[in-house]
């Protein structure tokens, strides 16, 4: 069931991308690909988050002779002993911003046979747990339009810098 609609337009996530930047400086990054188009990036994800999504992706086990395992391992591999959580999980929703630490918020949503839980969680480990049980994921609008501002702006400012004598 999709998220209640406010007055904030809910953009739905077709894909995800877990990645580190290709060029300096190297920066552990989950891009989402949204339902008109755009794009949402999260930077400075945790690096083992951006593995466990990937992991997940290509159906990859652990096999690492020796490898330190993250919890998003364990999860993955014990996906079948924690099923109960995933058939509760509806969706996940990120549609808050801290404007003092530019750190997002995202909502995770659980429906308990009737009585509705919504759990403010770290946008990476609630799209790692979407992405786990397969359940949608969605960004406000707002958020992405006040990203793509930030970022035409800080571009203008590079060149500007840039023909600077």
């Amino acid at each position: 069931m999709p998220p209640p609609r406010s007055g904030d337009v809910l953009l739905e996530a077709r894909s995800i991308t877990a990645m580190i930047t290709p060029s300096p400086p190297h920066i552990p990054v989950i891009i989402l690909e949204l339902e008109d188009g755009r794009e949402f990036t999260l930077y400075n994800v945790p690096f083992e988050i951006v593995q466990a999504l990937n992991r997940l992706e290509e159906n990859e086990e652990i096999s690492a002779f020796g490898q330190r395992e993250t919890l998003f391992d364990v999860l993955a591999d014990l996906h079948s002993f924690i099923e109960e959580l995933g058939k509760h999980l509806e969706h996940v929703v990120i549609d808050e911003i801290d404007y003092t630490t530019f750190l997002y918020t995202a909502k995770v949503s659980f429906n308990l046979n009737g009585l509705y839980m919504i759990r403010r969680m770290v946008p990476s480990h609630a799209i790692f747990l979407a992405r786990l049980f397969k359940k949608p994921i969605y960004v406000s609008k707002r958020l992405v339009d006040e990203q793509e501002e930030y970022e035409r702006r800080s571009h203008e400012e590079e060149e500007e810098e840039d023909l600077q004598p």
